[in-house]
């Protein structure tokens, strides 16, 4: 009868968890590391663009006749949600606790604010009043900043930066 040699040969699954897990971390290190390095050797230089929000239309309704939503992608590369209205459009003055962009005919912000939670119509008219005669065509409102500090967030992602002059 012949007999059968079996050679047992440990895997990963026959070491204990804790050092199972720190082989795990050591390799995600390392590639946490070699991705960092990368990013750093191959990332674009940044040029004025980069400083700016930018508005990056829907695809999903890019065939609708009319333009209802638009998004803009902040300084940050997060991407913000908005409904478009027309500058004298007084339902875009009637939400609140939304972040309101001012937006110039040729698509740049021109100024943005936050509607509050209660949404004071004498000062958000003196706004529409303000970027009216500062250039705005359209007035876009996003309304997906849950909470204050989300709409600072958003706002501070958005808004142009002030350029000193001198």
């Amino acid at each position: 009868m012949a007999a059968l040699a079996y050679r047992y040969t440990p895997d990963l699954f026959d070491e204990p968890l804790e050092r199972r897990a720190e082989k795990r971390n050591r390799l995600f290190g390392e590639i946490r590391r070699s991705n960092k390095e990368m990013d750093r050797r191959f990332a674009p230089e940044e040029t004025q663009d980069d400083l700016v929000a930018r508005e990056m239309p829907l695809r999903s309704t890019a065939g609708l006749g009319e333009r209802r939503f638009t998004a803009w992608r902040g300084r940050s590369g997060r991407r913000y949600v908005a409904s478009v209205f027309s500058i004298d459009d007084v339902h875009a003055l009637g939400f609140i606790d939304a972040v309101l962009l001012a937006v110039s005919p040729d698509r740049r912000i021109i100024a943005a604010r936050d509607s509050g939670p209660f949404g004071v119509e004498a000062a958000l008219s003196r706004w529409q009043r303000a970027i009216m005669a500062a250039g705005a065509a359209e007035i876009h409102v996003h309304l997906l900043a849950e909470d204050g500090l989300s709409r600072r967030a958003a706002l501070l992602d958005l808004m142009p930066e002030a350029c000193p002059e001198g």
